[in-house]
């Protein structure tokens, strides 16, 4: 196929996996681009149609080995059009598990067509000790790259007869629904409601700041990232500790893998 256009289709709160997904976007070499920005709450009521000559790349950071619980809102009002897809999971240098997997079934039911994915490694959302610094220039040399094969790739074949494998199990790994959520130092607190404005789920009390919902909070970290006062912060003691023994054994940095269809 001639690739006439890049759509970016990416849910972002730290801003790791949107750099990854432009890098693949930019390696597709299309004269003409589109980005959908899906991570705010509402954003992703704004819909798009996809239309012949589109490629969308499509990117989700990786939470507990899964993708973000909001799939349904992610692909709402965008009408794929069968295009094909290449698909990014950003992950905190543990482990992505499931999370391609899982995004390759998900764009499928959405009337995509994979045809080549990568994972790649950005801070984790917890601790600068995970993925710290990442994704840095290898990184989106590497997303580049998978943007270039995936364009050699479609220059040649129809994604319709392709078949994209990735690792995976089904069915996936159980959620990890756990009523936690950043905690609030009222005393940093200027009452700027930056966080409560930023939150891509509405978890905020926006009343009350220091009230979060912990059954909808993603752990995302958009309210710590996003607090000019440094007033957010991981405070849940289970949570705490967790991240003390991530940090233990995922400190050894973790590198792109990338997959092509057949």
């Amino acid at each position: 196929m001639e690739i006439k256009r890049a759509v970016s289709i990416y849910f972002s709160p730290t801003d790791g996996t949107r750099r990854v997904v432009r890098a693949v976007s930019q390696g597709l070499n299309a004269p003409d681009s589109l980005e959908l920005d899906r991570t705010s709450f509402e954003s992703r009521w704004t819909g798009a149609q996809l239309r012949e000559g589109d490629v969308a790349v499509i990117g989700v950071p990786v939470y507990y080995g899964r993708v973000p619980r909001i799939m349904a809102e992610f692909f709402r009002y965008i009408e794929a059009g069968g295009v094909p897809a290449v698909l990014v999971a950003v992950y905190g240098n543990r482990a992505y598990e499931d999370a391609l997997l899982e995004l390759r079934d998900e764009s499928r039911k959405h009337g995509f067509l994979p045809v080549a994915a990568g994972a790649f490694i950005g801070r984790h959302s917890f601790t600068d000790k995970l993925g710290g610094g990442r994704p840095d220039g290898d990184d989106l040399s590497a997303a580049g790259a998978l943007g270039r094969d995936a364009a050699a790739l479609l220059a040649e074949r129809d994604a319709a007869a392709l078949t994209l494998d990735v690792p995976g199990n089904f069915p996936y790994t159980p959620a990890a629904d756990l009523p936690v959520a950043p905690s609030t130092d009222t005393g940093k607190c200027g009452g700027c409601m930056a966080c409560q404005k930023s939150c891509p789920v509405q978890a905020i009390n926006p009343l009350d700041v220091s009230e979060t919902d912990g059954w909808r909070c993603l752990l995302c970290a958009k309210c710590i990232q996003s607090c000019p006062n440094g007033a957010r912060y991981i405070g849940v003691p289970p949570l705490l500790e967790k991240i003390a023994v991530m940090e233990a054994m995922f400190s050894a940095p973790k590198q792109p893998e990338v997959f092509l269809a057949h």
